[in-house]
């Protein structure tokens, strides 16, 4: 279906929504085209092509907002929308009221970013690379038995939107991922570790580095062993601190606040973390795969700091949590809740070797596990299995497995004591997170008593 005949049935969507006694009503579109191809013991284990598209309509009568989507398309497609969010209202009991927005100096929305480069993403040409990146990987030691998983996928598509209030959104995006996962033994050790690449164009993806990075993510593992329990400085690899700020970064919702889930609420303008520690929200972000010029409700994004300075500056709203707080929404309404675009964590001057330099002796974490099950997301503790290495003299030493690193979230964004300039982009929901690796003092391990 194209353009011009999707924006046709949103349009009718929303004249007709007055016949069915809503007082406003928003509709969208959504086109997701797609490719995937994973590769294993040399040859093509799974290959799908597929487009997926639906419409969405939102309701608001006797202040329950209704919503009904469908997939199907077709000459009863308006009706089955309107009577479906319709009887949605009527089962409703939400005692927060919800919005249809819509800035009336900025009414038409457009922003499309396709790289142009989609079309490169042919089956022929995954599959070459895919079989490459395997026999690659399994060429760089005899220890290395398998790819175990080893997938590229592609995607593209459009999103509109309309509402009664005279919004006309419209914003597209595309790009290519990739992600393999090997494993290795010796002397009857089996240890496993891979890595992923992201990007718009298949052409920018470089083996040799890729393979590099996938053989110290699993090579350096052998001849792990745990070390004595105590309080270590930590450098935390950027992907795993990425992966432990994520597990608390529902706490920095308003709508978690204005629940009594966060310990955050009423903490706006107070220190919360390292004076060195700054973390924003950048939208439109340079560097960033896809940017993010508007939320799922048609409000503006902009940047924003969270953090600035180790100070705790702004909740993320949507309209319904901000108007509970009679403010204005931050443009992170996503999802029918609150989420993020890309976020930004303020680099330092330190390489990742200068931040071991800086540390002397302690514990580098390349991954931490347990992330659903060792964390209070409320209270901020967490105790989680990690793997790393020893840092000798300033340096890199012997690998470590089996410890627990353990304490709180908030005591440890206080304890940050240097910030690296190696920063890497870690995949989100809708955009990336751009971070470094963190040297962080005085942590709990449990490892050997």
């Amino acid at each position: 279906m194209n353009i011009d005949d999707v924006k046709d049935i949103i349009k009718e969507l929303i004249d007709k929504a007055k016949d069915y006694g809503f007082d406003e009503a928003s509709a969208s579109y959504s086109d997701h085209e797609s490719m995937s191809v994973d590769i294993l013991n040399g040859e093509v284990s799974s290959y799908e092509n597929s487009r997926d598209s639906g419409i969405t309509f939102k309701g608001l009568k006797n202040g329950q907002m209704g919503a009904c989507s469908t997939n199907i398309i077709n000459g009863d497609t308006v009706s089955y929308l309107l009577r479906g969010a319709m009887e949605n209202c009527e089962v409703l009991d939400d005692e927060d009221p919800d919005f249809i927005y819509c800035d009336p100096d900025h009414k038409d929305l457009y922003f499309s970013q396709m790289s142009g480069a989609y079309d490169k993403n042919t089956y022929g040409k995954f599959k070459e690379l895919g079989l490459a990146i395997e026999k690659a990987i399994l060429d760089l030691d005899p220890a290395v038995k398998q790819v175990d998983y080893l997938s590229l996928v592609c995607s593209r598509g459009p999103v509109i939107m309309m509402n009664t209030k005279g919004l006309t959104a419209y914003t597209d995006e595309d790009g290519v991922s990739l992600y393999a996962g090997a494993r290795a033994e010796r002397d009857g050790v089996v240890k496993s570790g891979g890595h992923y690449w992201i990007g718009k164009d298949i052409d920018d993806f470089d083996l040799n580095s890729f393979v590099d990075t996938v053989s110290d993510n699993l090579l350096t593992k052998f001849g792990a062993s745990s070390v004595a329990s105590g309080s270590y400085d930590v450098v935390f690899k950027n992907e795993a601190f990425v992966s432990l700020f994520k597990a608390f970064f529902g706490n920095f919702s308003s709508y978690s606040m204005q629940k009594g889930l966060s310990l955050l609420a009423g903490k706006v303008g107070t220190k919360i973390a390292s004076d060195i520690f700054t973390l924003k929200e950048i939208p439109m972000y340079e560097k960033a795969l896809t940017k993010i010029p508007f939320d799922a409700e048609g409000v503006l994004t902009y940047d924003k700091a969270i953090i600035d300075n180790g100070i705790f500056e702004t909740a993320l709203y949507n309209l319904k949590t901000a108007n509970k707080e009679n403010r204005q929404s931050t443009g992170n309404g996503f999802g029918g809740g609150i989420g993020v675009s890309n976020l930004v964590v303020t680099p330092g001057s330190l390489g990742f070797d200068e931040l071991l330099t800086k540390a002397g002796s302690g514990l580098i974490i390349t991954e931490v596990s347990g992330l659903h099950a060792g964390v209070n997301a409320i209270s901020g503790d967490f105790s989680l299995l990690a793997e790393g290495f020893v840092i000798t003299e300033g340096k890199r030493g012997r690998p470590v497995e089996q410890i627990t690193i353990s304490g709180n979230f908030y005591e440890l964004l206080n304890k940050i004591a240097d910030i690296g300039s190696d920063v890497i982009n870690v995949p989100g929901a809708r955009g990336e997170f751009f971070c470094p690796s963190i040297l962080v003092t005085d942590m709990s391990i449990a490892g050997d008593e």
